[in-house]
Protein backbone atom coordinates (compact mmCIF):
# COMPACT_ATOMS: atom_id res chain seq x y z
CA UNK A 1 0.00 0.00 0.00
CA UNK A 2 2.71 2.31 0.80
CA UNK A 3 3.97 2.66 -2.93
CA UNK A 4 0.99 3.20 -3.84
CA UNK A 5 -0.02 6.55 -1.48
CA UNK A 6 3.94 7.53 -2.67
CA UNK A 7 3.02 7.45 -6.17
CA UNK A 8 5.77 4.72 -7.25
CA UNK A 9 4.05 1.65 -8.58
CA UNK A 10 0.80 1.47 -10.42
CA UNK A 11 -1.91 -0.88 -8.89
CA UNK A 12 -2.92 -3.78 -11.33
CA UNK A 13 -7.02 -4.44 -11.39
CA UNK A 14 -6.55 -7.12 -8.98
CA UNK A 15 -5.30 -4.85 -5.95
CA UNK A 16 -7.90 -2.87 -6.55
CA UNK A 17 -10.50 -4.84 -6.98
CA UNK A 18 -9.26 -5.84 -3.09
CA UNK A 19 -8.94 -2.81 -1.72
CA UNK A 20 -12.48 -2.33 -2.74
CA UNK A 21 -13.90 -5.22 -1.19
CA UNK A 22 -12.05 -4.53 1.86
CA UNK A 23 -13.35 -1.28 2.30
CA UNK A 24 -16.88 -2.30 1.23
CA UNK A 25 -17.30 -0.18 -1.37
CA UNK A 26 -17.60 -0.98 -5.78
CA UNK A 27 -14.56 -0.90 -7.69
CA UNK A 28 -16.25 1.56 -9.59
CA UNK A 29 -16.15 4.63 -6.62
CA UNK A 30 -12.64 4.86 -6.85
CA UNK A 31 -13.57 6.15 -10.77
CA UNK A 32 -16.14 8.95 -9.44
CA UNK A 33 -14.99 12.83 -9.86
CA UNK A 34 -15.64 14.89 -7.60
CA UNK A 35 -18.53 17.43 -7.86
CA UNK A 36 -17.35 21.02 -9.09
CA UNK A 37 -16.32 22.92 -6.92
CA UNK A 38 -15.94 20.68 -3.90
CA UNK A 39 -12.86 20.84 -1.51
CA UNK A 40 -10.06 19.21 -1.57
CA UNK A 41 -9.38 16.79 1.73
CA UNK A 42 -7.44 18.24 4.56
CA UNK A 43 -3.97 16.31 4.79
CA UNK A 44 -3.47 13.98 7.47
CA UNK A 45 -0.70 15.37 10.54
CA UNK A 46 2.89 13.24 10.05
CA UNK A 47 2.10 10.84 12.72
CA UNK A 48 5.75 9.34 13.05
CA UNK A 49 7.53 9.55 15.71
CA UNK A 50 10.73 11.84 16.22
CA UNK A 51 13.99 9.82 14.80
CA UNK A 52 16.15 9.27 18.20
CA UNK A 53 19.91 8.85 18.25
CA UNK A 54 20.99 5.86 15.69
CA UNK A 55 22.71 3.11 17.54
CA UNK A 56 26.32 2.08 16.84
CA UNK A 57 27.45 -0.89 14.79
CA UNK A 58 29.32 -3.10 17.14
Amino acid sequence: MSSLERQSKNPTIDLLDRIAETLDVQLSEFFVLPPKGARSPKTLPKSRKPAGPRRKKK
